[in-house]
C-alpha cells in the first residue's frame, strides 16, 4: 500500500494470507479510519495507518501488544495487593534480567524504546545547542537511536552508547548502518555498578523512571565519579504535574510500575533525587512533545 491502493487479492498474495479473511479485516479497519476502501475490495492507507510504518509507531505497537507485555499486565491485580512489580510476579525475576536471557523479546523492547528515543532527540535538538560539547555518553542507550541521531546532527561530537550486552550487540549494528563507526562506540556497561567513560556530557533518557530512588541515586553517583566541573548530565523524562486531569506521565507511571517497579516523578522529586546524589539542577527545559530536559552539574 505504500505506493498506492492495492486490491485484497494483491495484498493477500504479498502477505501470504487468506484473501476473504483479509478483506473482512481490512473492511472492519477501514470503517474506523485505519484504511480507506478506494474502490470495491481495493484499500489504501490513511494518516492513521501510516503510524504502523517501521519508522513510525509500529515498533511501539509491537512492544505494547507483545505476548510478554500482556502477561506482565495480567499480574496487575497481584501488584495492587502486594506493591511488587507485576512482571516479577509473572516471570519470577526482574524484567531486565529476563530480557537479557531472551534476546528476541529484548529486540522488540529495544525497537520500541528506540522509536520513542527518536521523538525525544528531536525535542532535545530543538531546545538546546550541543555544538560546544566534544563527547557524549548515552547511559542505558539501548540500540543507540537517540545518540545516533544526535551525533548525525553534530558531526564534530563523538559518543558512547553504554548498556547491557544484548543491547550493545544491536547498537553496534545500528552504528555501522549509520556510518558512525569512526566516532561512536557501543560499550558494555552496568550503570548500577560501574563508572562510565569520561565525557563532556551524559544523557539518561527514560532511564531513571525504571528504578526506585536508592538505585537512581547509585546510578547518578556512578556517573558523577566520571564528571568534572564542566561536565553536564541531562535527564530526559516525562514529568508528573500537580492536580487532576490527563497526563501521559500518569499513564506511564503505571507502565513502569508493572514492568520494573519504577515511577514517574515531579520536578521537586527529581530535584531531591539529584541533590541526594551530589548534583544540582541548573536548568529545566520543557519541550513541545512532552518530555522535560533537566540539566545537572556538579554541586
Amino acid at each position: 500500500m505504500c505506493d498506492g491502493p492495492k486490491s485484497v487479492e494483491a495484498l493477500a498474495e504479498k502477505t501470504d494470507t487468506h484473501a476473504p479473511t483479509l478483506f473482512r479485516i481490512l473492511r472492519a479497519l477501514s470503517s474506523v479510519g485505519v484504511f480507506i476502501e478506494t474502490e470495491e475490495r481495493v484499500f489504501g492507507l490513511t494518516l492513521l495507518a501510516q503510524c504502523l510504518f517501521s519508522n513510525a509507531l509500529r515498533p511501539i505497537a509491537r512492544m505494547f501488544l507483545s505476548e510478554w507485555h500482556d502477561r506482565a499486565w495480567n499480574g496487575l491485580g497481584q501488584m495492587i495487593r502486594t506493591g511488587k512489580p507485576a512482571f516479577n510476579h509473572t516471570f519470577g525475576k526482574p524484567s531486565f534480567e529476563w530480557f537479557e536471557e531472551h534476546p528476541e523479546e529484548r529486540s522488540i523492547l529495544d525497537q520500541g524504546q528506540a522509536s520513542k528515543a527518536v521523538g525525544f532527540v528531536n525535542a532535545v535538538i530543538e531546545n538546546y545547542d550541543f555544538s560546544d560539547f566534544k563527547s557524549i555518553c548515552d547511559i542505558g542507550g539501548g540500540q543507540g537511536a537517540f545518540l545516533i541521531q544526535l551525533l548525525t546532527a553534530y558531526p564534530s561530537i563523538r559518543g558512547y552508547v553504554a548498556d547491557l550486552p544484548e543491547a550493545v550487540v544491536s547498537a553496534e549494528k545500528a552504528i555501522v548502518k549509520a556510518n558512525l563507526g569512526d566516532r561512536c562506540k557501543a560499550i558494555t556497561y552496568d550503570f548500577n555498578k560501574e563508572t562510565p567513560p569520561a565525557c563532556d556530557a551524559y544523557f539518561l533518557v527514560n532511564v531513571l523512571h525504571d528504578w526506585n530512588d536508592e538505585i537512581c541515586i547509585q546510578i547518578l553517583k556512578n556517573i558523577i565519579a566520571s564528571m568534572n566541573a564542566d561536565s553536564r548530565l541531562w535527564i530526559i523524562e516525562y514529568i508528573l504535574e500537580p492536580g487532576p486531569g490527563f497526563s501521559v506521565a500518569k499513564l506511564l507511571d503505571i507502565e513502569v510500575l508493572v514492568m520494573s517497579g519504577g515511577c514517574e516523578r515531579s520536578i521537586d522529586e527529581y530535584k531531591n533525587l539529584i541533590a541526594a546524589a551530589g548534583l544540582q539542577v541548573s536548568r529545566i527545559i520543557p519541550t513541545k512533545s512532552g518530555p522535560t530536559m533537566l540539566e545537572s552539574l556538579m554541586d
